[in-house]
């Protein structure tokens, strides 16, 4: 259905015979179970309010669902030649209030089905905005469950900057719903991108998973047992930072794809073979390792035993590119040599993950990302003191020496919040820095 300039709109009343009781009621518009008044067919009739801003999202829900030609979107059957209202197949609930009757396999379907309509959005330039349990619903369906599953309430949609002469949404302007909303969408919505979208779908997961509401701006991570193979995804979808996110619906179809695949593999073993994998030259599986280790930062074997074992060098090429993501491993890898037992390691294996940390924080500074090596520089100094390997030791003796100012500088400043015990143990055996700065500071430390 072609949709142009409004025409003189057409009271609802005209064709539909409309019950008293609203289905329901949202920020710009009611919806009323309506009957055609010439086929008997039953459908939901959707009214804007009376306000300029109500009926222009209804109008941009009309223009978009009508381009939206997927069995997963919400289709509209009817509307107003002036844009105030529309009909809609009457659902049989939502996915909020339908939770009780879903299982881990009925998540799963419903989430690649999604994915693949809004990739469909998303291929025309619309971003959706506000996916939330409440936003996807339930029609009837041919499939064994009986439902198909749709996303609705288009309102607060992206549109290409050339679809709109004056734009709904402000720099600024509250957008989605809370606890659903991607962080950026606070900064500027009209910029977002489909990684909006996945955020929200990694939310309406992590809900489902935990049987907790999302709360805006905290974490929400399944930890229960049974759905642990989730984390990843998860994790993976809601990351706060928009280059450390699954980018796309593609990207994040193939981590759910994954979670069928691997949901009996422990994450240790999982770890283990990315590593193998890496180490015979498959270099995507550092990205996915690096992820799993994300979601399972409580894992010790995980990263003693299999991340510590990615070479430095492709380590520090991979956190030029995703320096977020590596001070957070680098983080807990210093969190695990000092907290977690070392069981019946070899004493000499320590060098390996002191050594990944230290790849980690001559990247970040190499990079330029002095705030995130001063993050983990912290943690690294202390374990390398805790731990007392000579030869670690020595690289970070000559690697210190060899910083420039803006680096020593940077390093400084966490060596002087570390104690008198690590600036000692640096300072051992005479050692007189080449680096003036850094000579003058640990002269001040008693040997």
């Amino acid at each position: 259905m072609p949709v142009g300039e409004p025409e003189t709109s057409v009271s609802p009343h005209d064709r539909y015979h409309i019950a008293d009781t609203a289905l329901g009621d949202g920020a710009y518009a009611e919806v009323y179970r309506a009957v055609h008044r010439g086929t008997g067919a039953e459908v939901a009739l959707k009214v804007a309010r009376g306000r300029p801003d109500a009926q222009a999202r209804i109008r941009m829900e009309i223009e978009a669902q009508t381009v939206l030609a997927h069995p997963n979107i919400m289709p509209i059957r009817d509307h107003d030649p002036g844009f105030l209202w529309y009909t809609m197949p009457i659902a049989d609930g939502t996915m909020k209030n339908l939770r009780s009757r879903l299982t881990e396999e009925s998540l799963i379907s419903i989430l690649l089905n999604l994915a693949d309509a809004l990739e469909v959005a998303h291929q025309q330039n619309l971003i959706h905005r506000d996916i939330s349990p409440a936003n996807i619903l339930a029609l009837p369906g041919q499939n064994t469950s009986g439902l198909r599953w749709v996303v609705a309430d288009w309102g607060m949609v992206r549109r290409p900057p050339e679809a709109g002469k004056s734009p709904l949404t402000r720099t600024g302007q509250r957008m989605g719903t809370p606890g659903f909303d991607a962080p950026e969408l606070s900064d500027d919505p009209r910029k977002a991108t489909a990684a909006v979208d996945v955020y929200s779908l990694g939310r309406v997961a992590a809900w489902f998973l935990t049987g907790k509401m999302p709360q805006t701006g905290r974490s929400l991570l399944p930890d229960a047992a049974d759905v642990l193979h989730w984390r990843q995804f998860v994790l993976g979808c809601t990351q706060e930072e928009v280059v450390a996110r699954l980018p796309n619906m593609s990207e994040l179809r193939r981590e759910l794809n994954a979670i069928s695949t691997e949901r009996d593999e422990p994450p240790a073993q999982r770890a283990r073979r990315l590593v193998n994998g890496l180490l015979r030259g498959v270099g995507e599986n550092l990205g996915d390792l690096a992820s799993l280790a994300e979601a399972y930062s409580h894992d010790a074997s995980l990263y003693l035993d299999h991340l510590a074992r990615v070479p430095s060098a492709t380590l520090r090429k991979w956190v030029g590119g995703a320096p977020q993501q590596g001070a957070v491993l680098g983080s807990c890898m210093a969190r695990h040599l000092v907290e977690s037992p070392w069981e019946d390691r070899d004493a000499e294996y320590v060098g390996t993950p002191l050594g990944f940390i230290h790849s980690i924080l001559r990247a970040l500074i190499e990079s330029g990302h002095l705030g995130l090596a001063q993050d983990i520089a912290g943690g690294f100094f202390a374990a390398d003191a805790h731990w007392r390997h000579s030869e670690q030791r020595m690289r970070t003796r000559e690697w210190l020496d060899d910083l420039d100012t803006s680096g020593i500088k940077a390093m400084i400043r966490v060596l002087g919040r570390c104690g008198d015990s690590v600036l000692a143990y640096y300072r051992e055996a005479g050692w007189r820095p080449r680096n003036p700065a850094l000579d003058a500071f640990l002269g001040k430390v008693p040997s």
